[in-house]
């Protein structure tokens, strides 16, 4: 079995006493996993199973990948983000769609876990995309908000904990993957994606999965703003309670301000006449046109402020086949992507920043 390493230090997280468990006894955040860092990329182990990607994309310092304990330092508590000794039962990342798209598709999502599986382990989970509801209240106080949190399942797919890209090999490294949904519903509003998982708090049954996450204080957006004489909490991301109830990560439940590394895989329309999109923070995505592309295709996405993008392709069985780092104003971008070297077929591309937005959408190529 695999061990799984994390790195001690210091620091003690600031935990709000208004969490709806009692983790205010947690003294030690680790960032997981100690990586061999080429420059700023960090590989990842190609396998064969289909959909495992072979790079995690451009990472700066400024962004560490990170996975923390659910209390004190010890892994037995499980993760924050995860299977966990507070028996949480799920985690979602919320994402925004532009007034005016009236075409959006989640096909699918990509997400990086991390942790220790059982090769013979029975346990799935199960990623969702949400609908998001109107506010409700924030147990801050009686003037506190949520901006919304998850409410009707939309889309969904059972995936076993042996197929997440978890290794199970002692040293061996975990795989970013891909999933699609069998019949993508239309977006024609806000939502979340994310996962949910069922097991027994008390015993993890020699499994202990979670969702990588940027560090702490890594999260860019704000935490609240006011309106009128309320204060409402941005639900950036969310996590359900062992009683199935949603909650605010970061305001009511763990204290961390962070991202989770879980992404949708969206078609928005016609992007060479589309004007709005599906917004992540500084990255909106419009698509790809033509879409499918014969010798060349555009990739059309915004930014809300200056930053370096990578663009990586995969092909179907998770292959990286074309990988594009640059930097880029504010503003609309259409980056030309030359397609005569790929073989006809679907690839997936992911869009991410180096502030850890990132989003994928699907295209075609014809011969």
């Amino acid at each position: 079995m695999k061990k799984v390493f994390l790195l001690s230090i210091a620091t003690t997280v600031a935990l709000s006493a208004f969490a709806q468990h009692a983790k205010s006894s947690i003294t030690a955040v680790s960032p997981i996993r100690s990586h061999s860092v080429a420059g700023d990329h960090i590989p990842a182990a190609k396998t064969t199973a289909v959909g495992d990607v072979d790079t995690l994309g451009h990472i700066t310092s400024a962004d560490t990948l990170a996975l923390y304990y659910a209390a004190g330092s010890n892994s037995d508590s499980g993760y924050m983000t995860g299977m966990n000794a507070f028996g949480d039962k799920g985690f979602a990342e919320r994402y925004d769609v532009n007034f005016g798209t009236t075409s959006a598709q989640v096909t699918g999502v990509i997400a990086y876990f991390t942790g220790v599986v059982n090769p013979a382990s029975t346990k799935t989970i199960k990623l969702y995309t949400w609908s998001v509801a109107a506010q409700s209240p924030n147990v801050l106080g009686p003037h506190y908000f949520n901006s919304g949190l998850p409410r009707t399942a939309l889309d969904s797919v059972t995936v076993p904990v042996t197929a997440l890209g978890i290794s199970t090999v002692s040293g061996g490294s975990d795989t970013i993957k891909s999933y699609t949904f069998t019949t993508p519903s239309p977006y024609i509003s806000n939502f979340y994606v994310g996962y949910t998982i069922n097991y027994n708090a008390a015993n993890f049954g020699g499994d202990t999965i979670g969702l990588v996450t940027s560090s702490q204080g890594e999260r860019n957006t704000w935490g609240y703003r006011l309106v009128g004489g309320d204060t409402i909490v941005n639900n950036a991301n969310v996590a359900m309670l062992a009683n199935g109830s949603w909650v605010d990560f970061y305001t009511e439940d763990f204290g961390v301000a962070n991202h989770f590394f879980i992404f949708p895989i969206i078609t928005v329309g016609t992007a060479a006449t589309s004007v709005e999109g599906v917004t992540r923070n500084n990255l909106t995505i419009f698509g790809n046109y033509p879409n499918p592309a014969t010798n060349v295709t555009n990739i059309k996405f915004a930014l809300a402020k200056a930053t370096e993008v990578t663009i990586s392709v995969t092909d179907m069985s998770g292959k990286v086949v074309k990988t594009m780092t640059e930097n880029y104003n504010a503003g609309t971008q259409i980056v030309e992507l030359n397609t005569t070297a790929l073989a006809a077929g679907e690839y997936i591309y992911l869009i991410r920043t180096t502030e850890g937005d990132g989003m994928a959408s699907k295209m075609s190529v014809i011969k």
